[in-house]
């Protein structure tokens, strides 16, 4: 493993470390892979969760194909590596890694990306790859942005009009969230070590 490999799978611990000391909000069971779950909630059929280690990837390799682009190394390395429900943090809603098919959510990663007819084909032939939504759950999807312009190995992350694509296929960026995905993810896990740990 190298030293950058190194490097950047600590930061995705350090942030799995960190979502999963703070508070969780229970789900309904469906919208959590098994073994993520914990203990059943207050309410029928919801549960406590946590982020676990993934046992294997072999879902990535085909999910990769699909892309027109490569990953970005730190995203890859949390997706490859762990299992977990969609989520809150900062100012993002996670998509989820690890639900069985067929999606029961339409938030699990591997469909979310493919599945507007329209929007999803049209953000991929522009180096856009929608990983998360906001946190307010608006449509607009959050993305990477791998357009050779602004190509690193670390994307900035952006939100994008979803109404301006859907309408007039164009792309209107509403927001710059960050200048880099390791930046957010960092930013992230400081303001949950901040936060009083509650549920483990």
């Amino acid at each position: 493993m190298s030293k950058v490999t190194e490097l950047l799978d600590r930061r995705v611990d350090a942030f799995v470390a960190a979502v999963n000391s703070s508070l969780r909000e229970p789900l309904p069971a469906e919208e959590i892979p098994g073994p993520c779950k914990l203990s059943q909630s207050d309410l029928p059929d919801w549960f406590d969760w946590r982020i676990v280690r993934s046992p294997s990837a072999d879902w990535l390799p085909d999910l990769e194909r699909r892309l027109p682009f490569r990953l970005p190394p730190t995203f890859r390395s949390l997706i490859a590596r762990y299992l977990f429900p969609s989520f809150e943090v900062g100012p993002l809603t996670m998509y989820s890694v690890g639900l069985s098919d067929p999606d029961p959510t339409g938030m699990e990663l591997k469909c979310a990306i493919f599945a507007d007819p329209h929007m999803s084909p049209f953000l991929l032939k522009n180096r856009l790859l929608a990983f998360a939504r906001p946190a307010d759950w608006s449509y607009d999807p959050v993305c990477f942005d791998l357009r050779p312009a602004s190509r690193k190995s670390e994307p900035a992350v952006l939100r994008i009009d979803h109404e301006e694509i859907l309408c007039n296929e164009r792309i209107r960026v509403v927001e710059s969230i960050s200048p880099a995905f390791q930046e957010l993810m960092e930013e992230m896990t400081r303001q949950l070590q901040n936060k009083p740990a509650v549920n483990s």
